[in-house]
């Protein structure tokens, strides 16, 4: 069979596969035929979509590879390929570098650095590059920072490149709920409240946001948001794992408020862990440590895969409370040392307290 014709047929077959991983395996045999007759031009675009399928999941296992590829690809052959057709991706490749705790401060930099030139190279704004560079100083926990760069965004012309406007001001509202600006941030989000903007995941991330948040600040309206967020859910059922910090939120308030439904909510959480990010692993067992808090077992349903899977289906509390505790610790130390502060530690304490 012409190789053209082999790779269009495992195309074809991966719109057809319900699992991830099945589109994954699919891809990257297209993409070692690609490679094996040289095919530039079919080993930049299967890559790309490697690297989109990766982008809708909490994972990032396969699409620093495949971005490694594509640059070098792009720069060995000068002119050949249009910058352009990558660098929303290269948005994202970006935070994942931020997300993983083995790469370096200096690597980030050097990323980050390297986006913002091709970005001018391609005749966009700065716009993008302080979207990204906000995203990091939130991780960061410098929200004094996030807030500048933001100014410094808004400053900037809207061009392709750019967040979308839901997005955008998501990233302004969760930016004041962190420093404690509650009812400035329900007046700034009132757009995404109203659903004048939206986007794949806002608002459902905007009201999980407000429902946590505003809850543990003693607020009465969390359950306002909190109704929210689950009407986004229900009318939004195939939301992917990308969306795994706000689903943990939103489980944080379930056990708060004693939601029935929080076990289920749990469940189906606790899959999106495996092989996640490494920030995603940590922002989840920070807040579900004080689901397990106390005696007793409890039965749940619960994949093979996860490292605490019981074939019984009957697990104890204080064993997952040990382990959700020192998986929080394990990554803070990581992020901690990489970022040269104690700001994830210090959240971890302040759960357990």
């Amino acid at each position: 069979m012409n190789y053209n014709l082999e790779i269009q047929k495992i195309l074809l077959k991966v719109e057809e596969l319900p699992s991830f991983t099945d589109k994954v395996k699919a891809l990257k045999e297209a993409i070692a035929i690609a490679d094996k007759h040289n095919d530039l031009d079919w080993g930049f675009d299967l890559r790309l979509t490697l690297i989109q399928k990766e982008r809708n999941t909490s994972k990032c296992e396969e699409s620093f590879p495949a971005f490694a590829w594509i640059l070098n690809a792009s720069d060995s052959n000068e002119d050949y390929f249009d910058e352009s057709e990558f660098l929303w991706e290269y948005k994202w490749m970006y935070c994942s570098a931020y997300r993983n705790a083995a790469i370096s401060t200096e690597q980030i930099k050097e990323i980050g650095d390297d986006l913002r030139r091709r970005l001018k190279k391609n005749g966009y704004s700065d716009r993008a590059y302080y979207n990204v560079v906000t995203g990091y100083a939130l991780h960061l926990r410098d929200y004094k920072l996030a807030q500048e760069y933001i100014e410094l965004a808004d400053a900037e012309i809207i061009d392709d490149m750019a967040n979308c406007p839901a997005c955008e001001l998501d990233t302004k509202v969760e930016t004041l709920l962190d420093l404690g600006f509650i009812d400035e941030s329900l007046v700034k989000a009132q757009d995404l409240i109203n659903k004048k903007l939206t986007c794949y995941s806002m608002p459902f991330q905007t009201f999980c946001s407000f429902a946590n948040k505003l809850y543990d600040a003693g607020d009465d309206r969390a359950s306002i948001y909190f109704d929210k967020a689950l009407e986004e859910y229900h009318a939004h059922d195939q939301y992917d794992s990308s969306v795994g910090y706000s689903m943990g939120q939103l489980v944080s308030y379930m056990h708060k408020t004693n939601y029935p439904e929080v076990w289920t909510f749990f469940s189906r959480v606790a899959e999106w862990q495996i092989g996640a990010e490494d920030v995603h692993i940590y922002n989840f067992a920070k807040v579900m440590i004080p689901l397990f808090k106390g005696e007793g077992q409890i039965e749940l349903s619960l994949s093979p895969l996860l490292p605490y899977y019981q074939e019984s289906g009957v697990y104890q509390k204080a064993d997952l409370y040990n382990y959700f505790k020192e998986t929080a610790y394990e990554y803070a130390a990581r992020f901690d040392v990489r970022n040269n502060n104690t700001n994830f530690k210090d959240e971890v304490d302040g759960v357990l307290s």
